[in-house]
């Protein structure tokens, strides 16, 4: 089924996500305010950019700078592609930079397909229903998105990730409050709890510990679901104190922790 979808992200300085899948749609020649950031997941994509006729095949970056003027259509049959258009304040503010270079090349290959999949677990996410801690998951995979773009094409130079054990152990001593409260988390607040900018405490995060501040949420809420289940506390109500949306969200998350079903937690 062909089915566009443009997503708004309001809360995260107007950066949007246009999910497209068309083959007779056209785009007249226009710009666009921000970066333009996309992967061809199927068919081609073809351009009038810069004065030349490009065609993009499944495989190929859409690299674009900020008021970069261009036509866009599917070069052949069906196209389907994920677009991220970021202001260029917000790239700044996401990856910590004070300035950035653009992209030289509009439409180079991806390497390791690494930014066509960090497109697609956005769009995945953006499209799933409604989960605990969803506004800090889709954080961090737009920072995965722009991390992977300007450091890799826009010859950014991030700032190297650091083991900050202090600042890491911090961060989680707040997540344990906040889960045991019942609060909501979201990246701003931690890394400004613990004094850094939110791309290098994802990266430092993952570098020391394997997993990115949402992945210790996630953790952190299941082991709190655990030791409610452990003192006779259901399953429905073991996710809503361990600020899970739903029952069958712990549900998804307690098999990818443990390998089982809540149901299956035996105490003896």
């Amino acid at each position: 089924m062909q089915r566009n979808r443009y997503h708004h992200l309001s809360w995260l300085g107007g950066i949007e996500l246009f999910e497209a899948a068309f083959s007779t749609q056209t785009f007249s020649r226009h710009a666009h305010e921000g970066f333009a950031i996309g992967a061809i997941s199927e068919g081609a994509g073809g351009y009038l950019c810069r004065g030349e006729n490009m065609v993009l095949p499944a495989g190929s970056l859409s690299l674009m700078n900020p008021e970069e003027a261009h036509t866009g259509h599917a070069a052949v049959g069906l196209v389907r592609y994920n677009m991220l258009y970021a202001p260029e304040a917000a790239v700044r503010s996401v990856l910590g930079l004070r300035s950035l270079r653009g992209f030289a090349e509009i439409a180079p290959r991806d390497r390791d397909f690494a930014l066509t999949r960090a497109l697609a677990r956005l769009a995945q996410g953006l499209n799933d229903a409604p989960a605990a801690d969803s506004r800090l998951a889709t954080e961090e995979a737009v920072h995965e998105v722009l991390a992977q773009a300007f450091a890799h094409y826009g010859r950014a130079e991030l700032r190297r990730p650091g083991r900050e054990p202090a600042a890491i152990r911090a961060m989680l001593d707040r997540i344990e409050a906040a889960v045991a409260a019942g609060d909501d988390l979201g990246l701003s607040d931690l890394a400004r709890a613990v004094g850094l900018n939110p791309s290098y405490l994802i990266r430092s995060t993952r570098r020391a510990t394997g997993l990115t501040p949402h992945g210790h949420v996630l953790r952190i809420r299941v082991d709190h679901a655990r030791r409610l289940l452990l003192d006779g506390v259901s399953a429905a109500e073991a996710a809503a104190g361990a600020g899970f949306c739903d029952q069958a969200h712990l549900i998804r998350q307690f098999r990818r922790h443990y390998g089982v079903t809540p149901g299956a937690l035996i105490r003896h």
